[in-house]
């Protein structure tokens, strides 16, 4: 009998070891919740959402807990914090970024939260930066964009009515906050920048910066900003 009982105890005791082990902790749940999260890695990674009619990068640093987000008016960071769930950035202005899975909502400061969806298109701010453009500008009604390249004196590429017409400056010259050339065939061409607070008039996204296009005799408004600041 003794022998039986001791037998019974010693199965029960490895019973509930094995219980125990197989039990994760909380704290490994909300670390597998996360890493589970697009952009949440060991390292760094970047990922793409499409919040309403913007779309917009997360570059996560592991190192420094915390995500860069590449917006139209410009580069948000905002540090990791604690999350039951998801991924979560978010600073004490009112910025926050929460990810769950390929979910995730974008609150920024004195705007409603905004639902958002990854993506596998980078954002096209994000996109102009990593191919070293100085500066980029879009435009409505009808649809145009203008693009800067580096240097004193930068190329400039623009694509008006809705890409239907395409002008290239092979050398501009810089002029106040603003570049002024001709392109191969000798039209004008100049962008004129004022730093101030700009709308699209198609969203409620804002820019730093008001742009006026002239294309020889055509003229232009929008809004852009400077890249890589």
């Amino acid at each position: 009998m003794k022998t039986l009982w001791f037998l019974t105890s010693v199965a029960l005791a490895l019973t509930a070891c094995q219980a125990k082990e197989a039990e994760p902790s909380t704290d490994n749940a909300v670390q597998a919740e996360q890493a589970a999260t697009p952009g949440a890695d060991a390292g760094t990674g970047t990922t793409h959402w499409q919040c309403a009619d913007a779309r917009l990068s997360l570059r996560f640093d592991a190192a420094a807990k915390q995500a860069e987000l590449s917006l139209p008016d410009g580069v948000l960071t905002l540090p990791q914090v604690v999350s039951a769930s998801g991924a979560r950035y978010a600073d004490k202005l009112g910025n926050e970024f929460w990810s769950k899975g390929s979910q995730a909502t974008l609150t920024l400061q004195g705007q409603p939260p905004v639902e958002c969806t990854q993506t596998d298109l980078p954002s096209p701010w994000a996109q102009a930066e990593a191919r070293g453009l100085a500066f980029r500008g879009i435009g409505t009604e009808p649809g145009w964009l203008i693009e800067v390249g580096p240097g004193a004196s930068p190329a400039l590429h623009a694509e008006l009515d809705y890409g239907e017409r395409i002008v290239d400056v092979a050398s501009a010259e810089a002029f106040g906050d603003g570049y002024r050339g001709s392109t191969g065939d000798g039209v004008a061409v100049e962008l004129q920048i004022r730093r101030e607070t700009c709308s699209d008039g198609m969203s409620e996204q804002s820019y730093p910066a008001a742009i006026a296009l002239t294309v020889g005799e055509r003229s232009y408004q929008g809004c852009g900003r400077y890249l890589g600041k």
